[in-house]
């Protein structure tokens, strides 16, 4: 495992601190993945680098590969076919040890008993306490289709409670720099609203004081 550069640290730190529909709104919607991916551990908003697998069905042989180029922060995002669980307990407890923030599965998990008190994020489709336990090797580390969204090895990966977002790398710094334009534009409709405006007054005066 190889250890974060300090510029990854400050974008992660400038991600994280959006929530994923304030990056949506900034983004317009572009690179969310596909609804009803459910979070089944830790808590806020976690941001980091994508390492990926494209699973064989039943197998996690591509995990295994993918997490030899884990380090600090990342975030594992994989595809996931089929009836089988491809995170549990234990491969949960081996991301723990490599320090990942968490992991992105487009398919079933299991052991949520075990994993939901682990202070990293795991999101799946589902619980499936089945694991066929197949050896294919899958590929690691190479573009994943996740809906309609395409996740490659390196893109930043935001996801919290409201879903996942997946940003390009040039992508990240436009994005920050619009949801901070987004988060004072939304303060100030709060403080009108508290005041009484009605919704259309409160929204038209909020951009004119952050826009001009």
């Amino acid at each position: 495992m190889t250890m974060k550069t300090m510029e990854d640290r400050l974008v992660t730190e400038r991600l994280a601190a959006f929530s994923t529909s304030m990056l949506s709104d900034a983004t317009g919607g572009t690179g969310v993945l596909a609804p009803g991916l459910l979070r089944y551990s830790g808590s806020g908003t976690i941001a980091g680098r994508a390492i990926t697998a494209d699973c064989a069905e039943g197998s996690v042989q591509a995990i295994f590969a993918a997490l030899e180029h884990a380090r600090e922060g990342d975030i594992l995002v994989v595809r996931a076919p089929g009836k089988s669980a491809y995170l549990g307990d234990m491969l949960a407890t081996n991301l723990l040890r490599l320090r990942l923030a968490g992991a992105i599965i487009d398919g079933f998990i299991r052991d949520r008993s075990a994993i939901s008190s682990m202070p990293a994020s795991f999101f799946g489709r589902g619980l499936y306490p089945v694991n066929l336990r197949r050896r294919e090797p899958g590929v690691a580390m190479v573009p994943v289709v996740i809906g309609e969204v395409e996740v490659s090895p390196g893109d930043w990966i935001v996801a919290d409670d409201d879903g996942v977002l997946a940003l390009h790398p040039d992508q990240a710094e436009p994005a920050i720099a619009k949801a901070m334009v987004g988060e004072r534009i939304e303060q100030r409709i709060r403080a009108y609203l508290l005041e009484g405006l009605c919704m259309g007054d409160a929204v038209s005066r909020a951009v004119s004081d952050v826009t001009g």
